[in-house]
């Protein structure tokens, strides 16, 4: 009896099938992220989503799944995100019954930040069936972690895929860093090591458009940064219109000194996504880059150099007449060996995390352990 079951070409799937929790932008059980400054609006516009999810209406002219919220606050308080969710109910015109599909959870001690524990029950509760699940936010949830450290980045985003992958599409609010050395925050992205952005499915940068460009209206920029699972697309405007008790959101066109993507940023994001397959030599990485994202070679070489001194990439000497070079995406410190899997825990580019038993046998497992018996940890 054959191993195997063979299929020719032919009878394949013609399309990628992929459940939506919101309409081409975050797939059903999957990791996302939502960046941008504090205070730039995020906590107010992913309230909307939630109540739009838990009422099954569409959100910002996209459908949504219909279904169980959970939202866990380390950024804030109830005090503070509570209000916002009769406001955004009233806006989307949606009964305050749906918030009763909500489940609003805070952390006993919320300096102690995310521990194992508090993992494995948040694996416990997306397997109950929730749709989405809301992490706000990563730099407060683990404040013992270095965001820099890309082993430390990768081992959390490894069990946040894997809550994911019990079934509630989970999606994480992060902060984004100060411009730095003549680079927008567009460019500079979710604060952290980039195997943030690498861990998930999708990811996407709020900012607040400048009010001398906009008359002075509330308009809010999302760009999208990655998206696995559909076309990235151009960055959208959304309005936010305040209204008595009632915040609505609606699609709105961005000032055409907004409406773009500079080359530069499209060439890095372009640079990331392709080199995700694996290494690449030079000439073959330009040549697809520049197929990509519509950028000229000195912006790719740019572009190139700057993510080999950020050290998102390494470069790869392949010996021979000329130097040949090739770049592949920077590994994780101690992963060197393990191409595929994240901090011990094993996983492929097309399947989440499958085995959680090895998350407590890694070396983060233990200092979450230590710091929640009361040991401070210094990383």
């Amino acid at each position: 009896m054959s191993a195997f079951t063979a299929k020719s070409a032919a009878e394949l799937p013609r399309e990628r099938e992929v459940e939506w929790l919101w309409e081409g932008l975050i797939a059903r059980g999957t990791l996302s992220l939502l960046g941008g400054p504090g205070g730039v609006g995020k906590s107010t516009l992913v309230a909307a989503l939630e109540v739009a999810v838990a009422a099954g209406v569409p959100f910002l002219e996209r459908e949504v799944a219909k279904g169980e919220v959970v939202h866990l606050d380390y950024d804030t308080d109830a005090r503070l995100q509570g209000p916002w969710y009769p406001r955004v109910a009233a806006g989307l015109g949606v009964g305050e019954a749906a918030l009763r599909h909500i489940r609003y959870l805070e952390p006993r001690d919320p300096s102690r930040g995310l521990g194992e524990e508090g993992l494995k029950e948040l694996l416990e509760i997306a397997r109950q069936g929730v749709v989405l699940l809301v992490l706000d936010s990563w730099s407060a949830a683990f404040p013992y972690l270095d965001p820099r450290r890309a082993d430390h980045v990768a081992e959390v985003m490894g069990y946040l895929k894997e809550i994911a992958r019990a079934g509630a599409s989970v999606l994480v609010l992060d902060h984004s860093p100060k411009p730095l050395q003549g680079l927008s925050v567009l460019e500079r992205g979710i604060q952290g090591s980039f195997y943030k952005t690498a861990a998930a499915r999708s990811a996407f940068l709020l900012t607040k458009v400048a009010p001398r460009l906009t008359g002075g209206e509330d308009l809010l920029r999302l760009d999208p940064i990655k998206n696995n699972l559909a076309p990235i697309g151009d960055p959208w405007g959304i309005r936010r219109l305040w209204e008595g008790d009632a915040l609505r959101f609606e699609v709105a066109e961005l000032p055409e000194e907004e409406a773009g993507t500079p080359k530069r940023t499209r060439a890095r994001r372009a640079i990331l996504e392709v080199l995700e397959a694996g290494a690449l030599p030079r000439e073959e990485l330009i040549r697809k880059v520049a197929e990509r994202a519509n950028a000229g070679r000195r912006t790719i070489e740019e572009a190139i150099r700057a993510l080999v001194q950020e050290g998102a990439l390494e470069r790869l000497s392949l010996g021979g007449q000329g130097g040949a070079v090739a770049y592949r995406l920077a590994l994780p410190q101690g992963l060197a060996q393990a191409p595929n899997s994240v901090c011990g825990i094993a996983e492929n580019k097309e399947n989440a995390v499958q085995d959680e038993e090895k998350f407590s046998a890694s070396p983060l497992r233990e200092t979450l352990r230590l710091r929640e018996t009361g040991v401070e940890v210094e990383i």
